[in-house]
């Protein structure tokens, strides 16, 4: 039988786009999410298929229908919560060739393109007209637009842009049964209907296969500034990120976070803190915020950095910000919601009593850390031990911080996904009405449960 399906997607794609050799398919086997220890390399897909066309992911899909075939769409493969784990062999359908960029409407500031452009080259070719889509996400060089939509991916730049979830105007999306959904017209904004491409936004592939995206761009800024400055530790640096967010100011995005050594920075010594916001727009109003967010510097006892340190900083944050990703070892990292008032709470019990219940060590430096702005999240990094047991220890830990972060009335992910690291948990977060009506959902779209079956979603 495997013999027979591969020859059918060989017949569809070609043989240099129908991957089945094991070392074809070893870099395959997840995303950067950690599997028990034990298991390292052992799951593979059956097949990696590479399509060009929505018809060509239609035939896949059909394939898949006919003789029941887990699909796994597959963007930059960046995800951080195993939703690109092949748990059950099945094909992936890698949507990297399909990466051509179909129309750019300067007069309705929107770009139609396929889904597996990746953000920096398709800002480089927005460049040219004056234009961005400003999705600065974590994994922005390598992740795609498809990849993206599917996990809802948050963007440095939300407070001023929005993130991708804000910018969604149409998807063609590829559906279990093979048949091709446009969700509605190319338009930002509309109150007919039922907003169908909402539920594929962070949908992980569980529902269809994007195809296709028309997503709004913005100008490009006329100035870009930052404002950079060093506090004693998180919590006085965090000071500074609340008044910002209680003010009027339109800045780009925010962070306060604590750091092993803020010298390389240009902070005096032993400054653990660090405060920043990052500035576009006009000359005139990126000069009027930057002269007002210095102004809550002073108030809350900050060391603003030089001007020339703070511009190099702005520089050099997408490398650092986005290059964490190429450094993962066997840790993870929480991105949770917590409502502002409960911050200190939060942290005191994740770091004080639930890190070292379970034997988990923060990763030095990325053990506090604040997203300002609309859409704000708590982050923190830690190892886990390599072993299965330290594996066991930390999913049991997830379940506990889960559980902290939902009493608070926050949100377990809201940034990485659900996969099938937190998928056990959004019993905490949802009431089982609610996860009915997203298994109907799911059962509507996917009756045989082909679409990266056992993610996001847990069984009843």
């Amino acid at each position: 039988m495997k013999q027979k399906i591969r020859q059918m997607l060989v017949d569809s794609l070609g043989t240099d786009r129908v991957l089945a050799e094991p070392v074809d398919l070893l870099p395959y086997n997840k995303d950067t999410y950690n599997v028990k220890f034990s298991e390292q390399g052992k799951l593979a897909p059956d097949f990696v298929v590479l399509p060009e066309t929505t018809e060509e992911v239609q035939e896949i899909v059909k394939i898949a229908r006919d003789h029941k075939i887990p699909l796994l769409p597959k963007g930059g493969g960046s995800g951080r919560t195993g939703m690109l784990v092949p748990i059950y062999g099945g094909i992936i359908v890698d949507t990297i060739r399909m990466n051509k960029i179909i129309e750019v409407s300067i007069p309705n500031l929107a770009v139609t393109v396929q889904p597996g452009i990746t953000l920096n080259d398709l800002d480089s070719y927005l460049s040219k007209y004056g234009l961005s889509l400003h999705q600065e996400q974590g994994s922005y060089k390598v992740a795609t637009v498809g990849g993206s939509i599917a996990t809802s991916g948050f963007s440095r730049k939300h407070q001023k842009y929005g993130t991708i979830a804000d910018r969604v105007m149409s998807l063609e999306v590829v559906l279990a049964d093979g048949s091709v959904l446009r969700t509605g017209k190319k338009v930002l904004y509309t109150s007919t209907g039922y907003r169908l491409h909402q539920l594929f936004i962070g949908a992980e592939g569980t529902l269809g296969i994007i195809t296709e995206a028309t997503l709004r761009v913005e100008p490009l800024p006329e100035e870009r500034d930052a404002v950079l400055a060093f506090y004693d530790d998180f919590w006085v640096a965090n000071e500074a990120a609340q008044r910002l967010m209680q003010s009027s100011v339109t800045f780009t995005g925010a962070e306060a976070y604590e750091v092993a050594d803020s010298t390389k920075y240009g902070a005096p010594p032993n400054k653990k803190g660090i405060f920043y916001a990052c500035l576009e727009g006009t000359k005139g109003e990126v000069e009027a915020e930057h002269k007002y967010i210095s102004n809550i510097v002073a108030d809350t006892g900050g060391i603003a950095a030089k001007p020339e340190d703070a511009k190099k900083f702005l520089d050099v944050y997408v490398k650092q910000f986005c290059g964490a990703r190429a450094t993962t070892g066997f840790e993870d990292a929480l991105v949770a919601y917590v409502p502002m008032e409960h911050i200190k709470e939060y942290y005191d019990e994740l770091w004080g009593r639930i890190m070292p219940k379970y034997g988990l060590e923060g990763v030095p430096g990325e053990k506090l850390s604040l997203d300002a702005g609309r859409y704000r999240m708590l982050g923190a990094r830690f190892f886990i031990e390599k072993s299965d047991e330290g594996w066991e220890r930390y999913r049991k830990a997830l379940r506990e911080i889960a559980t902290l972060t939902t009493s608070f009335g926050g949100s377990i992910s809201s940034c990485h996904g659900v996969g099938i690291e937190h998928k056990d948990n959004l019993d905490l977060e949802f009431s089982e009405i609610a996860l009915d009506v997203m298994r109907s959902i799911k059962k509507a779209l996917d009756p045989l449960n082909i679409m990266n079956p056992g993610k996001k979603i847990p069984e009843k």
